[in-house]
């Protein structure tokens, strides 16, 4: 093609026909114009249907991730539940010793003495700041202030965990076989199966409960029982309105992934 154009230029010129030579000269200026043009935007199209397959792979992961992260927050906010109700079954003890079980009050205290902690499924397209690849501003905003709603989340289960050290747990060892409490909480409770890697795993128990046997009336006769439980029921409770909050936003990112992944 070169050499065709360089031939009729060296023709016309021969020819002495400058308008004509000129004319040419505008046409084939175009013609390149256009070329490059046509170029630049098959380049154009390519680097966006690469940017959209991205952007379709890293949505399907997000989906993967944000249904883990889903699951394992259902799975703490059903052991929080288990244990505040523990925690006021135990309240209810305290305040009337007649309706005590003795046989109950071993897998009630285990029960409140777990902490469950949401881990979730990180994606580094969010730490490393890459959004840019998310097209719909709906679902990038959504993705943006993810981690710092999960910070209100962790920072109430920090604050039990807290609790169940420095107050909690020190009270329990000090007022009741704590040798009985651990046999109580690997006798298939269901808190300690959810926490479990593999949930699936059956634990072979040789502990054996304590010959010292407890003293209820006095145990839940004391004063401060009522405020390790009442702390039980509380900090678990804030805990469970920030893992609702973060479960609601959960479900709306999912709903907006699956609806572009649908689009796609």
């Amino acid at each position: 093609m070169p050499r065709l154009f360089n031939t009729i230029r060296q023709r016309l010129l021969k020819e002495n026909r400058l308008t004509r030579y000129l004319f040419y000269a505008v046409g084939e200026i175009i013609l390149v114009v256009i070329g490059i043009l046509i170029a630049l935007q098959l380049n154009l199209l390519k680097e966006e249907r690469n940017l959209r397959k991205a952007e379709v792979q890293t949505l399907a992961q997000l989906r993967d991730e944000f249904n883990a992260n889903l699951e394992q927050l259902d799975e703490k906010i059903s052991m929080r539940r288990i244990m505040m109700r523990s925690a006021l079954q135990l309240l209810a003890y305290h305040d009337d010793s007649t309706l005590i079980v003795p046989d109950s009050v071993e897998t009630f205290i285990a029960q409140t003495t777990v902490s469950p902690t949401f881990d979730p499924v990180t994606n580094d397209l969010i730490i490393s700041g890459r959004l840019y690849l998310i097209s719909n501003l709906a679902l990038r905003r959504k993705l943006s202030t993810w981690t710092s709603e999960l910070v209100q989340v962790t920072e109430e289960e920090a604050a039990w965990v807290h609790a169940r050290r420095q107050g909690y747990g020190p009270f329990l060892r000090a007022h009741y076989p704590m040798r009985n409490i651990h046999v109580a909480k690997w006798s298939g409770l269901d808190v300690i199966q959810t926490i479990m890697l593999d949930k699936q795993s059956a634990v072979n128990m040789e502990l054996i409960r304590s010959k010292r046997k407890p003293d209820l009336k006095a145990f839940f006769a004391h004063p401060e029982l009522e405020d390790h439980l009442s702390m039980v029921v509380s900090a678990n409770l804030f805990a469970n309105r920030q893992s609702e909050a973060l479960r609601k936003s959960i479900v709306e990112i999912l709903e907006l992934i699956d609806a572009e992944l649908k689009n796609n």
